[in-house]
């Protein structure tokens, strides 16, 4: 594993099967994520594998920030961080708001780093109620954090 010639691209279409298979990977679900590829950032390294990505989710002036995985062995090399920082700078850009997530296992990685906060899902129920990973049974325990980036 290399952690250097990684580079960062909006996703495509031809992405999907890719993202997807990392997504299964690192147990991450899939539903919706093929009707927002296009919200969606990729890592590749050298070899032109996908090793990373993230996605928003927009419903209005709300987005939810899903699908943030690494592979594991590309961990720790700040792959996320900086994939993380474009989206929130693109989500900025496009007149985004706020942005939502939801988690299990990255709570202090988005808290320390992002300055994301815990919040409760009711809040948001409303607005994300089209999103089908905010519907998912197996997301209904995780934890909702929100991000106010309003310019």
């Amino acid at each position: 594993m290399n952690c250097e010639n990684i580079t960062t691209t909006a996703a495509s279409p031809g992405d999907l099967t890719d993202i997807l298979d990392l997504l299964s990977q690192v147990q991450l679900p899939q539903d919706g994520v093929a009707q927002n590829v296009c919200a969606f950032l990729v890592a590749r390294d050298e070899s032109s594998r996908l090793i990373a990505t993230i996605g928003l989710e927009r419903h209005g002036n709300t987005a939810l920030l899903r699908s943030a995985a690494v592979a594991p062995e590309y961990q720790g090399c700040g792959i996320g961080s900086r994939l993380t920082e474009q989206l929130l700078a693109c989500a900025t850009i496009d007149g985004v708001e706020r942005i939502v997530l939801l988690t299990s296992t990255a709570r202090d990685f988005f808290e320390k780093r992002f300055g994301f906060c815990a919040t409760s899902r009711a809040v948001f129920d409303k607005e994300l109620a089209a999103s089908s990973e905010w519907n998912l049974p197996r997301c209904s325990s995780a934890v909702c954090m929100s991000l106010d980036v309003r310019k």
